[in-house]
């Protein structure tokens, strides 16, 4: 979904994907970051005709049927609103999966397996009336959004109420996550649903009511206002019994306004390092970080990995949210690895040395990547294999490369789940009746940045020298 701003130093349009953070002005220059993006967001879609242009085309078009006209001054523009829920699903399955051979025959084995898919969703937010529009498909994704706001709207324009609460839209939305993912060979014993990153927003989405007299009768045609075309015709009503019969009262929520904030370090007040993408900024000049948090800055707390000793390769610091946490499960509280062996013996002893006895360790990549089932593999090579952590000062950073933090601290706690299903052998079925009552309580959670160095096809940790696929990583630093 692409959004379109007024830059606040030259007033152009600044048009950006969804997922940006940092935008910078095509006309003046100007960096700035987007402030409000954590709340629930409202947009609106422009229609494409103009008035004039739609009783021309229309009229055209009701020209073949002798005895339909249209009704002077009964034209309207009418902005219904529609939920829309964008997130990562991370879907596990764990049971057992039928498998046909040609010489045993049919058989049924312990399987597992993660389903995972990028949610888009939408649907109306309005109870009355019936606008035959289920849904807005990709009609975000095709047309830049604008933000709503009354004053781009005429006195004759009609808003519908929102009749549809932030928690029904919660609970509608979640019935959708596993649509398509079923799978009748799999016979499942334990699933787990986790929609990780979710936005809620309302769109606003304009369609044209022309009223028209035909066959002696009058009503009212119902125009998609951007793919132009007739959604449906209603017989004898007029536009103020159609809109106000039900009189709806919109529900009480709180919506968040995109703004443009400027892109500067608050203490030093030098440009802070431009990726757009990035939900936090090193400051290279005092080695500060910043995150956006209610149209201000507020310095985050991180730590810096230093590389090997005689290390000569050149790196790139990749971050990562080390959350530290607790599994309450019904045979008690596991706070260490050592405890966590006890219903995983795969994991590695070599790993349980000073600090990692101490608590039970998650490694979430907070940087870009392609897709989703990288992430939770990746979650699971350095959660599983934590590597060490020789800490480096926040000094000489000026020439140091940092990837940008694209995943958030609450998303990465979200996902803490995934990765300790995908620690469970698929074999082990104490393992899987245990955690399927478990519960995660994140302890601390912190920003450490990890030196990665390119070789072949792939980066690798200079420590561990645990590898990623190069194509993996979307780079957002040059």
């Amino acid at each position: 979904m692409q959004i379109k701003v007024d830059c606040p130093q030259c007033g152009g349009d600044i048009v950006f994907e969804e997922e940006i953070e940092v935008v910078r002005c095509h006309y003046c220059g100007s960096t700035n970051q987007i402030s409000g993006k954590s709340g629930h967001p409202r947009f609106m879609l422009p229609p494409r005709w103009t008035a004039t242009q739609c009783q021309h085309r229309i009229s055209s078009l009701l020209s073949s049927k002798v005895s339909w006209r249209l009704k002077k001054k009964g034209l309207h523009l009418v902005y219904a609103p529609y939920w829309r829920t964008i997130g990562m699903v991370f879907h596990w399955l764990l049971g057992k999966k039928e498998h046909i051979s040609p010489t045993s025959g049919r058989s049924w084995d312990d399987a597992k397996e993660l389903k995972t898919k990028l949610f888009d969703f939408s649907f109306p937010a309005y109870k009355e009336p019936d606008l035959d529009l289920v849904s807005l498909g990709v009609r975000t994704a095709a047309i830049p959004l604008q933000l709503f706001h009354h004053t781009r709207l005429s006195g004759q324009d009609i808003v519908l109420p929102a009749e549809v609460s932030l928690r029904e839209a919660m609970e509608h939305s979640s019935s959708f996550l596993t649509y398509g993912f079923s799978d009748r060979n799999f016979r499942v014993e334990f699933k787990d649903t986790q929609l990780v990153g979710e936005v809620y927003s309302l769109v606003y989405f304009p369609f044209w009511v022309l009223e028209v007299i035909g066959n002696d009768r009058r009503g009212l045609l119902i125009i998609d206002g951007v793919a132009n075309r007739i959604r449906k015709t209603v017989w004898d009503q007029d536009v103020a019994s159609f809109f106000q019969e039900h009189k709806p009262s919109e529900v009480a929520a709180h919506f968040s306004d995109l703004r443009l904030i400027p892109f500067v370090c608050p203490v030093c007040g030098w440009d802070l390092p431009f990726s757009p993408t990035s939900k936090t900024h090193v400051c290279a000049t005092c080695t500060r970080a910043w995150v956006e948090n209610a149209g201000r800055y507020q310095e985050v707390d991180y730590q810096l990995v230093a590389v090997p000793k005689k290390f000569e390769h050149a790196t790139r610091y990749m971050p990562f949210w080390d959350l530290r946490i607790q599994i309450h499960t019904p045979d008690g509280v596991f706070k260490n690895r050592s405890d966590l062996r006890t219903l995983l013996p795969n994991l590695p002893v070599v790993r349980e040395g000073e600090n990692g006895a101490q608590s039970i360790r998650f490694l979430i990549p907070a940087f870009k990547i392609r897709n989703t089932k990288a992430l939770s593999k990746l979650a699971n090579l350095f959660s599983v294999n934590p590597p060490s952590q020789p800490l480096r000062a926040k000094e000489g950073l000026e020439k140091e490369k940092f990837e940008g933090v694209c995943l958030g601290g609450e998303e990465a706690e979200q996902l803490a789940w995934v990765v300790l299903i995908s620690m469970v052998p698929r074999y082990n079925r104490r393992a899987r009746k245990v955690v399927k009552k478990s519960k995660i309580t994140v302890e601390t959670s912190r920003l450490i940045y990890y030196p990665f160095y390119r070789k072949g096809l792939y980066f690798r940790e200079a420590n561990s020298n645990h590898p990623i696929q190069h194509g993996t990583v979307v780079l957002g630093t040059d």
